[in-house]
């Protein structure tokens, strides 16, 4: 079987390192031996070896019988009488049980560290799959393009075999959808009973679950808020999905079930107009921007990004300019139309200091605060316009600047208006380049320099400013200024 031939190959592999090991270990203590080194040093040797050992192979029970061995070696080589597995000075005794102990110890370090490399390993592998999955669903049109899409991400990216049945109407489920080249064994579908049940009730079926739990399928209702779109099943042959990646299937599912809404949405139809002004079932901008990308595209990520701050600087920055670009698509049509109607006071500078602390990492090793002040800094606006506005000058300021350099921040009250200056030092900014960065729209593919012009158009709802002009530090500075309110 190529099962068993994997564990054969994978036992050998470990049987070699640890002789390897285990060999340099005992050449090394009897060069030390024979120029009459100490005995203490010679074990120093096989505790270091047992070290490596734990390193290499990663598993408990393999380094404890590696250390068994090393110290019955010792004990046979280098203690009197040679030879033999006695032992006549009683500290030997003391010191192999410090051995033994300190061995242990290790191991258990070195096999949590091991879980820990291999779980953060894998969440960004995740991270990178919902990267681009995102990023495909923004283009998608067509009902089969997209549930096929969603088909084909969770096997390439999970492993996963899924069948995927879209509702026709109250009541019913269309026919399913899956791809026949990932079911070779006949058998491995099931009936549409399960599928049924799971979108009249709206609940979770199948394997491990108290309905259907005998099916070797589990069954997830597809939703966007209060309505089931849909049901997708993922083939499990009774296994249980863990925690992980059960959240990872969930995120694409509600990137499929916003994108299935979209597709089959009336608006598309022009029988409602959904404008922050318009009469169709949601009004203001805050609704709008729930009904479109929020819910189903910026929630999930914003949840990603907040619970996995372990995530490198680099995958972080880049799901970050997504989160960004999805929430100015959203926005970008309600700031044409409208101004926002409820503006409050807003605290200027922990809206920036919240900016920062989103980017993690990113934002932290990087960012230099030049003035950062100790009180809060009131304006008048809307909380969350201003701080994507703040995010997409920050995020253009990280992205345009090698990884390595600094961004630069000051922030404070000046004459009557709360002022925030971020600056690079980039490649800098040309006036051709500055008159299409502020005249860009996000549909011209202008990517980060449409997050300028959704900036510049919040600054503008909230009568303020935003200014581009070369930067002392050989880059960029932006600044957005806003009246300031209160003392």
């Amino acid at each position: 079987m190529p099962g068993d031939r994997q564990a054969v190959k994978g036992f050998r592999r470990k049987m070699l390192a640890a002789a390897v090991i285990y060999g340099l270990a005992t050449l090394l203590a009897s060069g030390l031996w024979g120029i009459h080194m100490r005995a203490e040093n010679i074990i120093m040797i096989y505790l270091i070896s047992v070290i490596v050992m734990m390193i290499e192979i990663q598993e408990f029970v393999w380094g404890t019988a590696y250390t068994v061995v090393c110290i019955l070696t010792f004990n046979f080589l280098f203690t009197e009488p040679r030879f033999t597995l006695r032992v006549n000075d009683p500290n030997y005794v003391v010191t192999m049980g410090i051995f033994m102990a300190v061995s242990a110890i290790t191991g258990l370090l070195v096999s949590r560290l091991g879980e820990q490399v291999r779980l953060a390993q894998r969440n960004e592998n995740r991270m990178e799959a919902l990267l681009e999955i995102s990023s495909g669903y923004l283009t998608l049109s067509g009902m089969e393009n997209i549930v096929y899409y969603g088909i084909k991400s969770l096997y390439q990216a999970a492993g996963e075999r899924c069948v995927v049945y879209v509702a026709q109407g109250p009541g019913g489920l269309g026919k399913p959808y899956y791809i026949k080249s990932y079911f070779p064994e006949p058998g491995m579908l099931d009936n549409d009973t399960p599928a049924q049940w799971c979108y009249m009730n709206h609940t979770v079926c199948g394997a491990n679950t108290g309905f259907y739990g005998d099916s070797g399928w589990v069954y997830l209702p597809i939703r966007n808020r209060d309505t089931c779109l849909g049901v997708i099943g993922v083939y499990t042959d009774g296994r249980e999905i863990d925690d992980g990646h059960m959240v990872f299937i969930n995120t694409v599912m509600s990137q499929m079930a916003m994108a299935i809404e979209k597709e089959g949405n009336p608006a598309k139809n022009g029988e409602h107009d959904r404008g922050c002004q318009g009469t169709g079932p949601k009004d203001g901008w805050k609704d709008q921007l729930e009904q479109e990308l929020y819910h189903g595209f910026c929630l999930p990520l914003e949840d990603i990004l907040k619970e996995s701050d372990a995530l490198g600087p680099g995958l972080r920055l880049k799901l970050c300019t997504l989160y960004n670009r999805l929430r100015n698509m959203a926005v970008q049509p309600c700031l044409d139309r409208a101004v926002p109607q409820d503006g409050e006071n807003v605290d200027f500078a922990e809206a920036v200091s919240g900016t920062v602390d989103f980017y993690g990492r990113a934002g932290r090793e990087r960012v230099i605060w030049i003035k950062k002040p100790q009180e809060p800094v009131l304006v008048h606006g809307d909380r969350e316009l201003l701080k994507l506005a703040v995010s997409n000058v920050l995020d253009n300021a990280l992205v345009h600047t090698p990884a390595r350099e600094k961004v630069y921040i000051s922030l404070g009250r000046e004459q009557g208006y709360g002022i925030l200056e971020v600056s690079d030092s980039g490649s800098g900014i040309s006036f051709q380049e500055l008159q299409h960065t502020l005249n860009g729209s996000l549909d011209s593919g202008a990517g980060l320099s449409g997050g300028l012009s959704v900036s510049r158009q919040i600054l503008d709802k909230c009568q303020g400013s935003l200014v581009i002009k070369s930067s002392r530090y050989g880059g960029t500075a932006v600044i957005l200024s806003l009246k300031a309110t209160g003392n």
